[in-house]
């Protein structure tokens, strides 16, 4: 899913910036300043409870969840499933289509604290 693949992502930055002696104030400045994009990106990336991205703003990941104005309808929603059909043209034999579903409350990420959480696991199992 989105979610864990952004969750390794994230572990490789903070194990990549320790390797390089950084800490964790560097880490977060190097984010800060040389990936204005991917802060962009992430501000407006909405992930739901089985970790698909439901919205996202990222020109990288056209046709990846609802548009916005669908977005809109229901990005408040305390509960519920919410599906699209998709059609899916990655396999042999041409495409298919798919209906995706989604599962409300949605949730969106703030790498910066999760650096934080993740330096701190780090140091905790490195410890020693």
């Amino acid at each position: 899913m989105a979610f864990s693949r952004r969750q390794a992502l994230i572990e490789i930055d903070v194990l990549a910036a320790m390797a390089l002696g950084l800490d964790l104030n560097e880490l977060c400045l190097v984010y800060r300043i040389h990936f204005p994009i991917l802060r962009e990106n992430e501000a407006d990336t909405w992930y739901d409870q089985n970790g698909r991205i439901v919205f996202t703003n990222s020109k990288g990941l056209t046709g990846v969840g609802f548009t916005r104005p669908e977005w809109y309808e229901i990005k408040d929603k305390p509960s519920g499933t919410f599906s699209r059909i998709v059609l899916d043209d990655t396999m042999p034999g041409g495409p298919v289509e798919r209906t995706i579903t989604y599962t409300a409350p949605f949730d969106r990420c703030d790498r910066e604290k999760d650096y934080e959480v993740v330096w701190a696991e780090f140091e905790r199992r490195f410890a020693g």
